[in-house]
């Protein structure tokens, strides 16, 4: 027989054994006990966030507003994933705050229509028209990989609208400064069904058939590098879903070279900010320490390392994430 099934006959026996010890009645009635562990459970569960756009010159910006107090925008890695993966990191700070997270242009539902309109420097104006829109005088950023990378050129441009700055595992000022040591990391971390599966989603007929979902497979197949403990991977593989709307391979195509044209501009005005700056960085992140110790000394920055932890500290290390992230958010309180 069935496990589940037997586990279903079992629980109805019991119910019905239950039921005639103590009477419907009994059934029917809940005790103050239950009646506070009910409203516990439902004040340990984070709000849901809001759905919300912002109309622009050239698209529509969509994002979700969650908590309230202290407001953090939360910038997703990439470039070209929708900021879905960020819920968890956006509940975390509804604890005690109000996160912001939106689909930064060319990704999930900020999809302009001539995708020569995914630039760097409209992506930048699309935050700060954001929080314009939403009557913010400051707020603090936060990001994640390119995130992170995203999060710091906002901040070269728009010093003035930053409160603090969170880096997580963040890459460089540059591309150049980190892609070939990160992704040298990551190829040496690879189990062997790992580069099997990666090697198979990048054959030419497997992607002629469907780039698509080839595109998110064979990111999928590389994100166990990521982890200290690869047993976590399947937390970050179930956020990347096949489609456009999740994932929009082209989006890198046009950000990713102007990110590396600007970065003489971006750190020569970095140096000039004075922003307080957490970075967050996983002592088996395979993101180079070096990244992270040179973004520390440019920003003048607060470095806090995790132990145990990759490129995903908010699946591996929450707890430890989430002590230095309100320390940092929460200073003044």
């Amino acid at each position: 027989m069935n496990r589940n099934w037997l586990s279903v006959i079992v629980a109805i026996f019991g119910l019905i054994v239950f039921m005639s010890v103590w009477g419907i009645a009994q059934i029917e009635k809940k005790t103050a006990a239950n009646v506070l562990v009910d409203l516990s459970t439902q004040a340990d569960t984070p709000p849901p966030g809001i759905a919300k756009t912002l109309d622009r010159p050239d698209m529509v910006l969509h994002y979700k507003d969650y908590g309230q107090g202290e407001p953090v925008l939360i910038l997703m890695g990439g470039p070209g994933f929708s900021g879905d993966g960020m819920e968890p990191v956006a509940q975390m700070i509804t604890k005690r705050g109000r996160a912001i997270i939106p689909d930064q242009r060319g990704s999930g539902g900020s999809m302009p229509k001539d995708a020569k309109a995914i630039t760097l420097d409209a992506t930048i104006a699309d935050l700060e028209a954001l929080r314009t829109e939403l009557g913010l005088e400051k707020w603090t950023v936060w990001g994640c990989s390119w995130g992170g990378m995203l999060a710091m050129d906002y901040a070269s441009k728009f010093p003035d609208s930053l409160k603090g700055l969170v880096l997580v595992g963040s890459g460089g000022t540059s591309w150049a400064s980190f892609y070939k040591e990160f992704s040298d990391n990551m190829s040496a971390r690879m189990s062997a069904d790992d580069r099997a599966a990666s090697q198979y989603w990048s054959r030419q007929d497997v992607v002629a058939k469907d780039s698509m979902r080839a595109a998110i497979e064979g990111i999928r197949a590389i994100l166990p590098s990521q982890f200290y403990d690869r047993s976590k991977a399947h937390q970050a593989i179930a956020i990347l879903k096949v489609g456009k709307e999740h994932y929009n391979p082209e989006a890198g195509n046009y950000l990713v070279p102007a990110y590396e044209k600007q970065a003489p501009t971006r750190i020569e005005a970095l140096r000039k900010v004075d922003i307080p700056t957490l970075i967050l960085q996983g002592r088996q992140d395979p993101m180079p320490e070096s990244v992270a110790l040179e973004n520390q000394k440019l920003l003048k920055g607060n470095l806090v390392w995790l132990d145990r932890c990759g490129h995903w500290p908010w699946i591996e290390q929450p707890a430890a994430m989430e002590k230095a992230l309100f320390e940092f958010l929460f200073r003044r309180e």
